[in-house]
């Protein structure tokens, strides 16, 4: 797992034989993501992520309250789902590697899946989605592509959704971003 870093210079001493990084890290702020040592990664967390991450967790609330037509079917509106600080942190996690390497997978560092990846940060629920994207500059833009296929926006409106995490972050370059979002189902314990 990478440490968040936005702004990061390298340079090097080459007669010394040294290269250094020279990072500056944006205002960050403490997000609750739960106890498990595995979010340990995700807090504290640039709060120009956490506002993106916020955008569209506004935006999803709004779809949902709305309802809307995907592909040939039309979903009524549902309830907005609760923010879970362990679905943040299992989405932070995988938005984190998604912006650290090339392509879309599920599969995460340590060949986590989104299952396994809820459950290191200490989820109760059962994980009903994860949804991905890569490089998109914003939380509209982002929605908007989910939106286009008949599969995710589907899964925007499941009836079933209590629950939400969302996770944006960029890479140690600036130049690739990570956008996930995880929707879970609580279970009754």
């Amino acid at each position: 797992m990478h440490a968040i870093r936005t702004g990061c210079v390298r340079w090097g001493l080459a007669p010394l034989g040294l290269a250094l990084v020279s990072c500056v890290i944006d205002e960050v702020e403490d997000y609750d993501v739960g106890q498990a040592r595995f979010c340990e990664a995700a807090t504290p967390w640039p709060s120009e992520y956490g506002d993106l991450e916020q955008g569209l967790q506004e935006r999803i609330d709004t779809l949902r309250r709305q309802g809307r037509t995907c592909g040939e079917v039309r979903h009524n509106p549902v309830a907005t789902p609760e923010l879970a600080p362990e679905l943040r942190c299992a989405a932070r996690v995988q938005a984190t590697w998604l912006a650290e390497h090339s392509g879309l997978s599920h599969d995460g560092f340590d060949d986590t899946s989104a299952l396994s990846r809820a459950a290191l940060a200490g989820y109760r629920g059962s994980l009903r989605y994860e949804l991905l994207a890569r490089d998109f500059a914003g939380p509209g833009a982002t929605l908007e592509a989910w939106l286009e296929s008949d599969e995710y926006c589907t899964a925007l409106f499941d009836r079933s959704i209590v629950d939400i995490g969302i996770g944006h972050s960029r890479s140690a370059d600036g130049g690739a971003a990570g956008w996930v979002v995880m929707l879970g189902e609580q279970r009754n314990d």
